[in-house]
């Protein structure tokens, strides 16, 4: 049977796509264009930080806090709670990305939602359409889901598909690959949970 969904719709059910599409690219774009506004405000600009924050994101807390610059992949798909975000953020949102209400992510954290297959050959398949490699099946995006009141240390990778609970914290420098639950604290590479809190 034919799969009649555009890549767009595949990307976001989290089934493989075809990367760069020209509707893609051309959404991209779009996000990059509103990305170059609002990482060129002067940091006085209070109304027009807060406007440009809001033609980023899918969604915004009334009270969430930005420090520039950052990176977006499509913008759209990210849904922010009051939470404050430090500088050199990426957020290659391919798929959703949701960070809770009063949670704290420090510099230079990366949320990935993309990922591919571990296998060369399903990676890079040898049969060439065109003189290139079909890449239709070689990437795939899973939602990341970040809680309330948790607390992303610095340098910080997460990885496509995990959830961390709320009240949790994370060490900095820790890959993120796995979900983790509520209130507790994870460090390292991957992060392995080193510390469990009472819940209140």
């Amino acid at each position: 049977m034919t799969d009649t969904r555009s890549e767009y719709e595949k990307m976001l059910a989290g089934d493989f796509y075809l990367g760069y599409a020209p509707q893609l690219q051309e959404l991209q774009m779009q996000a990059r264009l509103r990305l170059a506004d609002f990482n060129v405000l002067r940091p006085d600009d209070d109304e027009g930080r807060t406007a440009a924050i809001k033609s980023i994101f899918g969604s915004v807390g009334e009270h969430t806090a930005i420090v520039a610059p950052f990176f977006v992949e499509f913008g759209t798909h990210i849904h922010l709670g009051n939470c404050f975000i430090n500088t050199g953020a990426t957020f290659l949102d391919c798929n959703t990305i949701t960070i809770g209400d009063f949670t704290a992510i420090g510099p230079n954290v990366q949320f990935l939602t993309p990922s591919h297959p571990i296998d060369p050959y399903e990676r890079i398949p040898k049969e060439l359409i065109d003189g290139i490699p079909d890449f239709s099946k070689s990437t795939f995006a899973k939602p990341i889901k970040v809680g309330d009141r948790c607390w992303i240390g610095a340098g910080t990778i997460i990885m496509p598909g995990v959830t961390i609970g709320d009240g949790t914290t994370i060490g900095a420098g820790s890959v993120v690959t796995r979900s983790l639950p509520d209130h507790v604290v994870a460090m390292g590479s991957p992060a392995r949970i080193v510390r469990t809190f009472e819940k209140p």
